[in-house]
């Protein structure tokens, strides 16, 4: 599947008055800035940071239930539906 998105690894430098700017290798500018500096906020940044990996995990997660348990997803349709919204809402398809 192509990647639509800045590829992975995402980081954060921690910025001023920024709680972090999101950054990746071969980018000039970043690719998000998070404002605030509190705790939350720094928590945020890492999260967006943490994006492409946690969509790239999940993929492969689904992927191998399928496998396991077939198309049907029989066993435990709730969490396979989130998965499945999440990674359409990740790749702009929800």
């Amino acid at each position: 599947m192509k990647t639509l998105h800045t590829p992975a690894p995402w980081s954060v430098i921690k910025g001023s008055p920024q709680a972090g700017i999101i950054t990746a290798p071969n980018r000039s500018l970043g690719i998000a800035e998070v404002f605030g500096g509190g705790e939350t906020d720094i928590a945020n940044a890492r999260l967006i940071a943490a994006a492409p990996d946690l969509l790239e995990a999940l993929r492969f997660l689904l992927a191998d239930y399928v496998a396991i348990n077939g198309e049907k997803l029989t066993q435990s349709p709730v969490p396979i539906g989130i998965a499945m919204a999440a990674i359409a809402k990740a790749e702009g398809k929800a």
